[in-house]
């Protein structure tokens, strides 16, 4: 079957990357990156270059093993009537059971080139309402499902993010190479992020991994409400029933 997609040429660069990404979309299973070389006829060297170079766009992910399948921001590609459904439309219940559960807004994002993308967010119930982010890409490092994601990218994808000057949102928003990167561990460590008036002024969120049956993150939910009420001083366990919530119901979601 994947042999089957291969297009009549492949010159240049957008050719043979749209190639090596439609080589990994064809196929049944994880494809690792000698047998995406033998399935596209690119030589080793370059299929592992540009496979790559679409990790770092979210195109491609890595599972724990680090054979590639078809990333997060493949989403952002498709249509609201694509086929298979979109994941917005596979996780939107669980986001509704998010906020019946927690009493707090709820947020599906996934990464892109353009920054942490809001597919879709649910208002909480209380009368403190947060700013609804759906269609909105936000920087990485202001968010804590951008946290989520970042703690996954490979180490050159993050080093040139953090080369970059990191622009604040609020004074509160974390810009030192430093810290982000203490967070970052700590993020890999616990399974969630904490991000304190990091976007807005007295609102926090927290978030955590969606991962696919590889073990992959494919995207971040989150919870955001009022500072003193969502924070890890008054709620310690919040986090680690948020992240049981979400890995249970993302799995009986994405099957």
């Amino acid at each position: 079957m994947a042999d089957a997609v291969k297009p009549s040429t492949t010159s240049g660069p957008v050719g043979r990357a749209f190639l090596v990404l439609q080589h990994v979309a064809a196929a049944d299973l994880p494809v690792g990156v000698r047998e995406l070389g033998r399935r596209t006829g690119l030589p080793r060297s370059t299929a592992s270059r540009l496979a790559s170079q679409l990790v770092d766009l979210g195109m491609l992910s890595r599972n724990a093993d680090g054979e590639l399948t078809i990333g997060p921001a493949i989403a952002t590609l498709q249509g609201r009537d694509a086929v298979p459904p979109a994941m917005e439309d596979q996780l939107r219940p669980l986001l509704l059971d998010l906020v019946e559960r927690f009493g707090e807004s709820a947020a599906l994002t996934v990464d892109t080139p353009g920054g942490a993308h809001y597919l879709a967010q649910i208002p909480g119930p209380s009368a403190v309402q947060v700013p609804d982010s759906t269609g909105a890409s936000l920087p990485f490092h202001h968010v804590a499902p951008g946290l989520v994601l970042m703690a996954a990218w490979p180490t050159s994808r993050l080093d040139d993010y953090l080369a970059n000057a990191l622009e604040p949102a609020t004074p509160h928003t974390p810009t030192s190479t430093a810290d982000i990167r203490t967070r970052l561990a700590e993020v890999a460590d616990y399974g969630w992020a904490w991000a304190l008036q990091a976007l807005d002024l007295e609102v926090n969120g927290l978030a955590v991994p969606v991962r696919d049956e590889d073990g992959a993150i494919v995207a971040a939910v989150s919870l955001y409400g009022p500072a003193y009420r969502l924070n890890p001083d008054t709620a310690p366990a919040l986090a680690a029933e948020l992240a049981d919530a979400v890995s249970t119901g993302a799995a009986l979601a994405l099957g």
